[in-house]
């Protein structure tokens, strides 16, 4: 197995820090919700799975030729967005079901972390350098 490369590790470290954020700000505000935490925990592992695909797509487009690479990244990108769709799909039957344990704000909520670690990450790289010049 491949290591894990450090700018993903940085970027899932955001995901997951802007979760626990956001997480303690839905509970200070509305209150412990079982249904809204395991929807949002449900988004951001989605966020975490679509990052590996997306680091694994940009590392093999990388080696092809260029027109195959875009075609590639298409895919990708498409394949993507067909599984927040499913993911998607799964809450509202859930919803629909009357299982108390699906909220679609909420995953579209923890999806967006990803956006929410993107920004993060070059805060969390400083950290993580700062902590590993200390070393």
């Amino acid at each position: 197995m491949k290591k894990i490369n450090q700018t993903l590790a940085e970027l899932i470290i955001g995901m997951l820090a802007s979760g626990i954020l956001i997480q303690l700000v839905c509970v200070v505000f509305a209150g412990p919700d079982a249904g809204f935490a395991l929807s949002f925990w449900a988004g951001i592992v989605t966020a975490v799975l679509l990052s590996f695909h997306m680091y694994r797509s940009i590392d093999q487009a990388v080696d092809m030729l260029p027109a195959d690479a875009q075609k590639y990244m298409k895919k990708g990108s498409l394949m993507r967005s067909l599984f927040i769709m499913a993911v998607a799909g799964f809450v509202c039957w859930i919803q629909a079901e009357d299982i108390q344990a699906g909220d679609i704000l909420a995953v579209f909520l923890g999806i967006l972390c990803l956006k929410f670690g993107a920004f993060l990450q070059p805060v969390v790289h400083r950290f993580v350098d700062k902590r590993n010049k200390k070393c």
